[in-house]
């Protein structure tokens, strides 16, 4: 999109020739048009709210979303009992009750339901209590969260883009939120409201968010910081508080401008593919809390500007659908992500088959989201659910791969990242690792990350267990770990991280090749890669790591059971997993002497209550017989062994096999370093 796009918007809007302090925009004056805003203008006019009112009167679905909104609407109109409010805590993590943000979400989801329902039936009894809820919100000296304030957050490893010197913390997530939240609030009760109730809102949005970063931007971290989640909400927030406010301050377009900037290189940080570094909460989290505003720029101006055209949003729903099990970064989760009526709104614009076979056959049900935004946006009725001919995918943008034969929990799913260390807000030092998902079962997989603490972001994030390497599934050899790219106050180190070399998907099986040498400072480790194969017909999964090291330095191979995961060492020779479902066997393949064992780590929080953990992990170790060294691991089901299963790792050819019997059929895989052959 070409920065001269603001001519467009200022086409479409009744406001005087000015100069974006930034230079980013020069709308030129002959571009203006004389058009009238009159509220409610956002999302919809009162024009386009009949197509609502229409799609409740006409469908059962859309009407019993309705009545259950209406019901909502009744209990907080009989509502007498309502929160204090409470002190904003900036010990909030700490005891891990966040009353502060509780009490904002309480006033802020009332009000924005209420001033919906007087939208959609004309009762001004609704305006009226919303207004009230709203008047709660202004009340705030602050919008912005105690866990982000100056005494939480100034040690904060930063994320991409931001400077190390930050002191502004006036305006966060939550800011961004409410001044979305109450600018919607503004638009949709504006007829029902008198003047001074008018201002009051108004001098909410002016004091609480957009003076506090207006002709200021500069100081604020995540202003700059395109690649993290917080720039889509801080921008989606504070330009639609902004467009709120346009027909009393039209001057604040500058604020509008600024916005568009800030979403537009926000999205460019999604790869094409959709991926997006931070994982997939976070990239669900950033759009779904600032697609609103993005909607609202398209529709005040007909469509020209339009960031809903970004290419990371052409297949929106790619990350959510192939990364189901991709349970890595911070925010972990596997399964189904994102609300119902987000991805309504993206397939509607991007019109992908894909994205709709996610929506239908993962956010139905009970997954489907019956809010207001599902009325607002719809289903689409004219994107047919199409399944991916193949369920494996690759991301190159982020270096992150899945591995499965279809979709659905009776096929083994691998997830595998191997990625730059370019994200020291979210990331975790866990080049080479992967995760086992199987019968609904999370069997091999990431340590469980809880409640952020009030330390999680500081330079020491790096010491926590889930964020460094020992809570991976990775390599080690004399228990070195991998490279910290960012440390507070000190420069980049740029280069460091893994690649996913090769990615292959056929019918039979898939593999993946993966180089994390470069994660390590090399002082022990000279070198590591990773070769992940999948066996789609029988589940079963090959592992072959080729270390490079000193000849008898120790060398670990961590593999983590997740939470409620049963495991049995055998002996010190191999390992059975079992599941709430699934049964596993894990089988090492070394031609040199090696020992299994179990042993607990500890995950240590600063928090009030249960702060330290106990988390197991399975070791393979063993001293290396060579400077190279070709380490097999065989993970498969523990219904196909047999007395005849036999395992073994063929190093007498050019490049190392991984031979075996299974279920009464032999299998061979030869393993190149750049090539993976079935015999």
């Amino acid at each position: 999109m070409k920065k001269l796009f603001w001519m467009g918007v200022l086409a479409c809007l009744c406001l005087p020739r000015l100069l974006f302090a930034q230079g980013a925009y020069l709308p030129e004056s002959q571009a203006l048009l004389n058009q009238k805003l009159e509220h409610p203008y956002l999302l919809f006019n009162n024009d386009s709210k009949q197509e609502i009112l229409d799609r409740i009167a006409n469908d059962p679905e859309y009407a019993q979303i309705m009545d259950l909104l209406l019901q909502q609407g009744r209990r907080i109109m009989l509502n007498t009992v309502e929160p204090e409010r409470p002190f904003n805590d900036i010990a909030s993590r700490y005891n891990e009750t966040p009353l502060y943000e509780q009490y904002i979400g309480f006033y802020l989801g009332g009000s924005q339901l209420l001033a919906f329902l007087y939208q959609m039936t004309g009762d001004e009894a609704y305006a009226q209590k919303a207004f009230a809820y709203a008047d709660k919100l202004c009340a705030l000296e602050s919008w912005s969260a105690g866990a982000h304030h100056f005494e939480i957050i100034y040690p904060r490893v930063w994320p991409y883009g931001a400077k190390d010197d930050q002191v502004v913390f006036t305006y966060d997530i939550m800011t961004g939120d409410c001044a979305l939240g109450l600018g919607l609030v503004y638009d949709w009760l504006y007829p029902a409201l008198t003047p001074d109730q008018r201002n009051r809102i108004r001098g909410g949005l002016l004091e609480n968010a957009i003076t506090r970063v207006r002709g200021n931007y500069e100081y604020h971290w995540w202003s700059e910081a395109y690649k993290c989640n917080w720039s889509a909400i801080c921008h989606g927030g504070l330009g639609m508080a902004a467009l709120s406010l346009l027909t009393e301050d039209p001057h604040l377009v500058d604020v509008v401008a600024r916005s568009c900037e800030g979403m537009e290189k926000m999205l460019s940080n999604y790869g094409e593919d959709n991926g997006w570094a931070e994982g997939r909460s976070y990239s669900v989290y950033g759009i779904r809390e600032s697609i609103a505003f993005v909607d609202a720029m398209k529709r005040l101006t007909n469509g020209q500007v339009n960031l809903f055209k970004a290419p990371g949003l052409q297949h929106p729903a790619d990350f959510a659908l192939f990364a189901l099990t991709g349970s890595f970064n911070d925010g972990h989760s596997a399964g189904p992500i994102g609300p119902s009526y987000m991805y309504n709104k993206l397939i509607d614009e991007s019109k992908d088959e894909t994205a709709m076979y996610y929506l239908e056959n993962y956010l139905n049900g009970t997954n489907r989201t019956l809010s207001m935004w599902e009325l607002i946006w719809p289903r689409p009725t004219d994107v047919k659910a199409v399944k991916p001919a193949n369920a494996s995918h690759y991301f190159p943008s982020i270096d992150w791969a899945f591995m499965r034969k279809d979709f659905g929990d009776d096929y083994m799913q691998v997830a595998l990242k191997c990625a730059p260390a370019n994200d020291p807000h979210h990331g975790h030092l866990d080049a080479g690792s992967f995760n086992l998902t199987w019968k609904g079962d999370i069997l091999i997989g990431e340590v469980e990350q809880r409640f952020y603490d009030q330390f999680i972001f500081n330079d020491i994030r790096w010491d926590y267990l889930y964020i460094n390497s020992l809570g991976h599934n990775v390599v080690l050899v004399n228990d070195e770990q991998q490279i910290i790219a960012k440390r507070k106050n000190q420069p980049w180190q740029e280069g460091i991280g893994g690649k996913i070399e090769k990615f292959v998907s056929t019918p039979d099986f898939d593999y993946t090749i993966m180089d994390a040498t470069n994660a390590y400072p090399k002082e022990e480790l000279k070198g590591w890669k990773r070769v992940v194969v999948l066996d789609k017909a029988t589940n079963v999964v090959l592992v072959l790591d080729r270390v490079k090291c000193a000849q008898g330095d120790k060398i670990d191979l961590l593999f983590h059971p997740t939470t409620g995961i049963e495991t049995t060492v055998h002996d010190g020779r191999s390992v059975s997993i079992q599941g709430k479902q699934a049964r596993i066997e894990m089988q090492p393949l070394i031609n040199s002497d090696y020992n299994v064992r179990s042993e607990n780590q500890y995950t240590v929080r600063v928090v009030k209550n249960n702060p330290v953990q106990s988390i197991p992990c399975l070791f393979t170790t063993l001293k290396a017989p060579a400077d190279e060294n070709i380490i097999g691991t065989i993970f498969y089901p523990s219904d196909l062994k047999d007395a005849q299963s036999q395992f073994k790792l063929d190093e007498s050819g050019t490049y190392p096999v991984i031979r075996y019997s299974l279920g009464g059929q032999d299998y061979a895989y030869e393993i190149a370093p750049d090539q993976v052959k079935r015999l």
